[in-house]
């Protein structure tokens, strides 16, 4: 609040909404992206990949049309694998995300010594089909 009044160059309490109102804001927008997070991602992996073919994505979707896995890849991260691909290192955090879902990135190494990623993955559980 104290920024916002800043900003606007008035004295302490001189706005017209209260540091509730922004919380409540806040909250119905959270609500609002919550609901749509999984149609932008894949609106963006589309895009993406209309952009640049180097893109790759792939995703799988359960009985109930909620998202299983994702998978991406970015243009960069394509090419590094094709030429630093021969050792990659899987690495799986253990729900620690607002999904509750495992999160698994591939990295490796360039030829300065540099951590490369190549691509990660959101993974709704942890069975061997999944991977």
């Amino acid at each position: 609040m104290r920024v916002m009044e800043l900003e606007k160059n008035v004295y302490h309490g001189a706005l017209s909404f209260f540091h509730r109102d922004v919380l409540n804001l806040y909250a119905k927008m959270k609500r609002k992206h919550a609901m749509n997070d999984v149609t932008d991602l894949l609106h963006y992996c589309e895009v993406a990949k209309n952009e640049n073919p180097k893109f790759h994505y792939a995703y799988t979707i359960d009985e109930e049309r909620r998202l299983e896995n994702i998978f991406l890849s970015s243009a960069p991260c394509f090419d590094w694998y094709k030429k630093y691909g021969n050792a990659v290192v899987f690495y799986i955090t253990y729900r620690v995300n607002a999904y509750d879902m495992p999160f698994s990135i591939f990295v490796g190494v360039n030829n300065h010594g540099r951590t490369i990623l190549f691509g990660c993955a959101l993974l709704r559980n942890e069975t061997s089909k999944t991977f």
